[in-house]
């Protein structure tokens, strides 16, 4: 099954609870880029295998994984006779706001429901989710989901598809740092609702913002000065409208069509290639559909049967 990345093409941050959760209002946008992930049963227990297209993508395949505390939620809470083997192949760039375990989690949570029989409804299955993460839910769903609350409170929104240039650092960004920060910046301010959205007009369905911006953009640069930095440097190629995913530290650019896309990916490759940034992961991307929830975990990816070397 496949587990698609995400955008969030505008995000923010609209208060704290009580209990430290931060509240959100954002626009979760799916991506055609995705993780292959596939479960089977086992006769205990919870364990993963994870291959992928370069060594960099590659993640923990113990209990740090979120594909793993899925399943071992799973099994504790639905299925305590059944154990299960999952097998993951990365192509998602891992800390950098794109959603990637998160994805892999929700995959392992439809995969496993329906390998039992399907025993869990899809509200039960979303209260599962959100032990594992705020955006856990978001993945059952995929599509364009607006979020509300901690961002599990979910609406589908009508966004049209379009083409997205990624770029990955090989850093991330520590997120409990980013909203530290972000409010540190808040209480600074003297008046907190004029702190820079840093916004991009731009039309993206009824009911939501007319732009692209992220709250936490300002924040993740001062945490991590050479972000801001390579940010500045794409605006400087022609790219103005890059802006930032979740609490970082991947860059997006969004454009109308893939010639476009390719277009914007020569030029910042070139643009790059002799500066601090040089290795940052630039990919092309477009707008995926909603998630189906109905996939088979007999139907095995082809990267699972026989896996690149890394």
């Amino acid at each position: 099954m496949p587990a698609h990345a995400k955008l969030n093409l505008y995000l923010a941050v609209t208060g704290r609870r009580a209990d430290g959760y931060h509240t959100l209002d954002t626009v979760f946008h799916q991506l055609d880029l995705h993780d292959d992930v596939a479960v089977s049963k086992a006769a205990e227990g919870v364990t993963c295998e994870v291959s992928a297209d370069a060594k960099d993508l590659l993640v923990p395949a113990d209990e740090r994984n979120l594909a793993v505390r899925a399943l071992a939620g799973f099994r504790d809470r639905v299925a305590p006779d059944c154990g299960f083997h999952v097998r993951i192949h990365k192509r998602i760039p891992n800390g950098g706001g794109l959603g990637g375990g998160s994805s892999d989690a929700a995959a392992c949570l439809r995969l496993a429901n329906d390998l039992v029989g399907r025993p869990v409804n899809a509200d039960a299955l979303a209260a599962l989710a959100l032990r594992i993460g705020a955006d856990v839910p978001f993945f059952l769903r995929g599509g364009s989901q607006r979020g509300s609350g901690i961002g599990d409170e979910l609406s589908a929104v009508e966004v049209r598809a379009r083409h997205f240039v990624l770029l990955s650092p090989p850093y991330g960004c520590a997120t409990a740092e980013v909203y530290k920060i972000h409010a540190g910046m808040l209480a600074a301010e003297s008046n907190a609702g004029t702190l820079g959205r840093n916004q991009v007009p731009v039309d993206l369905g009824v009911g939501m913002p007319s732009g692209l911006y992220n709250h936490l953009e300002a924040a993740a640069e001062r945490l991590r000065p050479e972000l801001g930095r390579l940010r500045r440097a794409v605006c400087a190629a022609g790219y103005e409208h890059v802006r930032m995913t979740g609490s970082g530290s991947t860059l997006f650019v969004m454009l109308e069509d893939e010639r476009a896309a390719q277009r914007c990916r020569a030029d910042l490759e070139r643009a790059l290639i002799d500066t601090e940034h040089a290795a940052v992961g630039i990919t092309v991307t477009q707008s995926a559909g909603r998630t189906r929830g109905d996939g088979s975990s007999a139907d095995m990816p082809r990267t699972l049967i026989d896996p690149p070397s890394a």
